[in-house]
């Protein structure tokens, strides 16, 4: 019988310090949608803010690598906890997370997201 596997997300900002999670993946590498013209600091990411960022090629070639790394955390441990950081972890690692989520929903894993530095309106 299998046993349930969970996994966290937990979204961050690395200027706010890094939350308590037993691994995490820094995704500061990717283009920052707060620097471009249509986007600000304090926007929500939308659908077109969703399709820029994945379709960085490193950002495909980085959720290519990271999902059979995370698949292989789950066989070893029923609670993976992974910090997904960026600067102010309000989009690009909100983002990652969510594509994450996505793409391991068929795993039979219960996946929960935490956008630790979300903006309440």
């Amino acid at each position: 019988m299998d046993r349930p596997r969970r996994l966290t997300l937990m979204t961050f900002g690395f200027k706010y310090g890094s939350p308590n999670t037993n691994y995490y993946f820094d995704v500061s590498f990717l283009k920052n949608p707060a620097r471009e013209a249509q986007w600000g600091l304090f926007a929500s990411p939308d659908e077109t803010m969703r399709e820029w960022v994945l379709s960085q090629p490193l950002c495909q070639s980085f959720l290519d690598t990271a999902v059979p790394l995370i698949r292989l955390l789950l066989e070893a441990d029923d609670d993976v906890r992974i910090g997904l950081g960026c600067n102010s972890g309000r989009h690009r690692s909100v983002i990652v997370a969510n594509e994450l989520a996505r793409r391991l929903k068929d795993d039979n894993v219960c996946v929960r997201i935490v956008n630790r530095e979300e903006v309440v309106q």
